[in-house]
């Protein structure tokens, strides 16, 4: 899908319940009205930061498409008030799930686009937000894992710069202590560190919108990664029904050099359009079908 319309870009400090204003950016099409709102949850970390440019394309892109798109970034991240050290899980649960509730309504639908350990977030969101859709890119399944990986960063760079391995606590035995730790540059407080760990991705409650869940991978042939393939069996056997898709294309979220994929961004805009539903019993058929597309082969 290309871009099909002019758009407007407005940037705004709001006021959020718990405290400090919050920086949020609304993309959205120029002299008409929005066929629905898409409201993004973002990357934790240095993950966010790789990643700001891919949510920047895509959301002018779904705008250009008609959709008003919301990019709120959550407290102590960004130009939001508040230090990244003095966030919380909680905060940021409220500054995803107040966005999509301002944004509910019955006469237009609502995705709630999570990426990362956004996902969490914004599957958190959609168990309270009735009528909304979820929209997922490279989803995070365990909090608890992705926390152990973001402290890795810590103790591989002590490592690197020593030689030999670090004396003392480890940065999670730190946390559980109630200490504050650094990591890579992001002061991390032991209330943030808790409610990531704690933190699941779990089929909403009562949830009956679309599941649109989107990967990238390297490597040949194309497939979903264990962790996401047994949630999604999970949440099958609770009856959902998930329209999963795994392209080919780089992890921008964690390259060195900021990366695109634009089949990511195609994809995902067909997607929210409904122009592509891909049920979970044709999903092999499906990503093999991309591969081979993106290499020119036609059958």
């Amino acid at each position: 899908m290309s871009p099909s319309g002019a758009i407007v870009q407005t940037a705004h400090l709001i006021a959020s319940q718990r405290g400090g204003r919050r920086f949020r950016l609304v993309t959205e099409p120029e002299g008409r009205e929005p066929r629905g709102t898409v409201v993004f949850a973002h990357a934790f970390g240095e993950e966010m930061n790789k990643s700001r440019r891919m949510a920047a394309r895509m959301a002018r892109q779904l705008a250009a498409a008609g959709w008003r798109v919301v990019q709120r970034d959550l407290a102590g991240c960004g130009d939001s008030s508040g230090e990244f050290g003095d966030a919380t899980w909680d905060d940021w649960l409220a500054d995803v799930h107040d966005e999509a509730a301002a944004a509910a309504n019955a006469q237009r639908p609502l995705w709630l686009w999570g990426q990362r350990a956004g996902a969490l977030l914004a599957a958190a969101a959609a168990s309270r937000v009735r009528g909304c859709h979820l929209l997922l890119w490279q989803p995070v399944v365990s909090g608890a894992q992705h926390l152990q990986q973001f402290l890795r960063l810590h103790a591989g760079a002590r490592i690197a710069g020593t030689g030999t391995a670090p004396a003392g606590p480890s940065p999670a035995q730190r946390l559980r202590a109630g200490e504050a730790v650094e990591v890579g540059g992001y002061h991390v407080n032991p209330s943030l560190a808790a409610g990531l760990e704690q933190a699941k991705l779990e089929w909403p409650a009562g949830f009956d919108g679309r599941i649109v869940w989107l990967e990238l991978s390297t490597l040949a042939p194309l497939q979903l990664s264990a962790a996401s393939s047994r949630c999604i069996d999970e949440w099958a056997a609770r009856g959902a029904t998930v329209e999963a898709d795994v392209l080919s294309g780089p992890p921008f979220w964690q390259t060195q050099e900021i990366e695109e994929c634009d089949a990511l961004l195609q994809r995902t805009a067909e997607r929210v359009a409904g122009e592509i539903r891909v049920a979970p019993h044709t999903l092999a058929a499906s990503t093999e079908l991309h591969h081979r597309a993106e290499r020119g082969v036609v059958s």
